[in-house]
């Protein structure tokens, strides 16, 4: 009769027991969420608390069941941040009764409806849907503004 435990058989248990482990904590790591909405895009500022700052306010009002919001979030992220210094951005959730009288305002009605809402100036600069396509090209509207808007503080004529 052989020798049931030898070496081989104990680095092969052994593997087993490890795989085994890993595998278990693997399985109850943390995923990360699949179905991300746009209420999940913290900015921790309110269109109140926005408006007390001298920039402009990217103001992006939406629903979490949108499915074109939840697209259009990712992309509104990387132009916030291209742009953090020369606006803020808040996103008003329409679901929340409390919003209803900026969605009146504002004449919401599709989501994502996106504003650069100038209180300095009392103005507002509709952004179109079209250019939410691509990044480069909602950055494009941003910029342009955030440009104009430097010109008119500047003091200069616009070219």
């Amino acid at each position: 009769m052989k020798k049931f435990f030898n070496l081989k058989n104990a680095i092969i248990v052994l593997g087993i027991v490890i795989l085994s482990v890993v595998t278990i904590s693997a399985c109850k790591a943390v995923m990360p969420k699949a179905d991300i909405v746009p209420s999940d895009y913290d900015l921790g500022v309110t269109f109140e608390q926005a408006a007390q700052i001298e920039k402009p306010i990217l103001t992006v009002f939406y629903v979490d069941w949108c499915t074109y919001c939840k697209r259009f979030m990712p992309k509104l992220d990387k132009v916030r941040k291209m742009n953090n210094n020369d606006i803020s951005v808040v996103l008003v959730n329409l679901e929340n009764p409390e919003n209803e009288k900026l969605a009146k305002e504002y004449r919401v009605s599709a989501y994502p409806t996106v504003y650069i809402i100038d209180p300095k100036y009392d103005n507002r600069v509709h952004i179109d849907n079209a250019y939410f396509d691509s990044i480069a090209n909602f950055n494009k509207e941003v910029s342009r503004y955030v440009k104009f808007r430097k010109l008119v503080n500047n003091g200069e004529s616009c070219k």
